[in-house]
Parts: C-alpha cells; structure tokens; sequence
C-alpha cells in the first residue's frame, strides 16, 4: 500500500516537470515499480506474500519494444516457524522452537525485453508480452530450533541444531505480460504480471513439515513509473 501511494503521487510530479515532447526509439528511461511477490508451490509453504521494490532503467529499442534492466529487492514475510511443532519420538509430544529466528531476503539483477502489440504511447493501453533472464541473489537465515534427534527421558529445549544460511546467486527465468499507458508525453505507467522460476533451493526440514523448495517459484503483481528523456 505505502508503494503504490508513493508510485501515485511520483507519478503526478513527474507529470508535472514533463517537457512536452513525446518517447521515441532510442531514448533511454529510469523507472522505479512496487510489487506483491507471491511464492508458489513449496515456496509458499515457507513464506507468504510479500512487497518488493526496485529500479530499472530502460531503452526504446523499437517504437513498440523496450529493453530493460531491473533491480529489486524484497525481504519475504509470513515465516512460521516459531508457532510450527515437531514431534519427539521418544514421547509422541510435540514441541515449538519458541525463539527460532527465521528471514529471506533477495537482491536481484534482470535483464528483459517488453514486446507491444503496437507503438508505446500511441493511446490508451497498450498490451505487451515479456520475457527475462537474470540472477536473483537470495539469503535464507534460519537460526533457533530445538534439536529433534535427541535421545533420553527429558526434551533438552536448549540443545538447539547449528543456524545456517542457505545463500546463493540463482539463474531465473521470467515471463509475463502487461499494459503500459502514457502517464504524460515522456511518462509510461506500467502495470505487470509475470512468473518467476529460480533455480535455487531452501533446504527441506522435514520434522516441521516443510519440504525443499526447488526450483523457487514466485509471480510478481507491479505497478511503476518510467520517466523518458
């Protein structure tokens, strides 16, 4: 919610300081976008939807195709791990990891190009088709959870399994659409949907129900600005 005001009202400023003239091929363009990301599949068993935000900059390379180079980052929501249980096999009770510490984040390069049906600009909606490759960097940090595996009478609460981090760049794919519209003569507002699939992994941990996420798999609901000179 907080991007899309800030998208909002970026949006009737640069409108504001425009200069009359209208984006044509060639000239380049900075925008900035606000998204829900939204893990599937075994990635949404770890993490829920979360806002990312980023910059990219952009290149007319045809009247109805434009190049671009994204950043974005995103810090995931929803991790549960402190309210799930695991069963202790000598006794059948189940216990939480009370102060389990549990957080992902991404910081991410993607290179795409967006395809129109007709000239950027040229009125209303235009529709486009667009596919990327890039590297998403991303750090799962898992730390606090009571050691499963022991043996004896008595659950040692303190006996804890060593943190990790599972932290790598992974190649991804993208595909997607959306509608660009002129904002103002050298503003496009862009408005997208697009699947991503990483191929990296989040480790499974079994005895809290969550299996390995692999490949990691996401779609991106965005709004943003691109601002042509």
């Amino acid at each position: 919610m907080r991007a899309a005001k800030f998208i909002f009202f970026a949006g009737i400023f640069l409108a504001a300081v425009s200069p009359g003239e209208a984006v044509e091929k060639g000239q380049s363009g900075l925008g900035f976008f606000g998204s829900s990301h939204i893990p599937l599949f075994k990635f949404g068993e770890w993490y829920s939807v979360s806002p990312k935000v980023g910059l990219n900059y952009n290149y007319m390379v045809t009247p109805s195709t434009i190049a671009e180079i994204e950043y974005h980052y995103s810090n995931m929501s929803g991790g549960d791990l402190d309210m799930r249980t695991f069963t202790w096999s000598i006794d059948d009770q189940d216990y939480k990891s009370a102060n389990v510490s549990q957080s992902m984040r991404f910081h991410s390069v993607m290179a795409s190009a967006q395809v129109h049906t007709r000239e950027v600009g040229s009125g209303g909606m235009v529709p486009y088709v667009t596919g990327g490759l890039g590297i998403y960097g991303f750090s799962n940090e898992i730390s606090g959870l009571i050691y499963p595996g022991q043996t004896g009478k008595t659950l040692d609460q303190n006996l804890k399994l060593d943190p990790y981090k599972d932290e790598w760049p992974a190649l991804t794919f993208s595909v997607g659409g959306g509608v660009t519209f002129a904002g103002s003569e050298r503003i496009l507002i862009d408005i997208r949907c697009r699947y991503n699939m990483m191929l990296g992994e989040l480790r499974p941990l079994e005895d809290w129900g969550l299996r390995k996420a692999f490949p990691i798999q996401a779609i991106d609901l965005s709004a943003g600005i691109k601002y042509f000179w």
